[in-house]
């Protein structure tokens, strides 16, 4: 464990549903394959998911030109409809924990915090942080070069969310 500190990547959105339906959507598989992908074209598969404090699942996302990406999750709270707190990876299929190839030392523990607060009956704001957890020096290096970044990869993904629940 070291003491270098990161501001986290702060991602925040208001959908227009229930809190708790905006919470099951990150936590139930039935919702996840539906919109856990970047863009329009992108299929999303949950191969196992035990969405659950100490739990994990596994997930292939398939890019429209066929490629795929494997992400293993490890959950360390879901506190319903509150908070979900995650530690995503890059795999195989297998669930193996695999780097990162086209960012050199990228952070090996990618910490993600998701707060739900109800604004009103169907409005919900989500405030999303997401930063390395005990990186060395490098990996602050590596995630800070793409901190610009950060709100086309995962506010593309709540742009997805936005697009599914509006269609609920």
């Amino acid at each position: 464990m070291n003491n270098l500190k990161v501001q986290p990547s702060e991602i925040i959105r208001e959908f227009k549903a229930p809190r708790q339906l905006v919470f099951d959507a990150w936590t139930q598989v039935e919702h996840l394959n539906n919109w856990m992908f970047p863009m329009q074209g992108c299929s999303c598969e949950f191969v196992s998911a035990d969405i659950t404090d100490g739990g994990s699942s596994l997930h292939r996302v398939t890019m429209p030109n066929g490629h795929e990406m494997w992400l293993f999750t490890r959950y360390e709270e879901v506190k319903s409809p509150q908070k979900l707190v995650f530690l995503q990876y890059f795999s195989n299929q297998n669930g193996d924990i695999v780097p990162m190839t086209h960012i050199p030392d990228w952070p090996k523990d990618m910490l993600a915090t998701l707060l739900f607060e109800e604004i009103s009956e169907n409005n919900t704001r989500l405030t999303f942080l997401w930063e390395p957890r005990d990186p060395t020096s490098q990996e602050v290096e590596a995630f800070e070069s793409t901190r610009a970044d950060h709100e086309s990869g995962w506010g593309a993904g709540m742009e997805q969310l936005r697009i599914y629940l509006s269609a609920l």
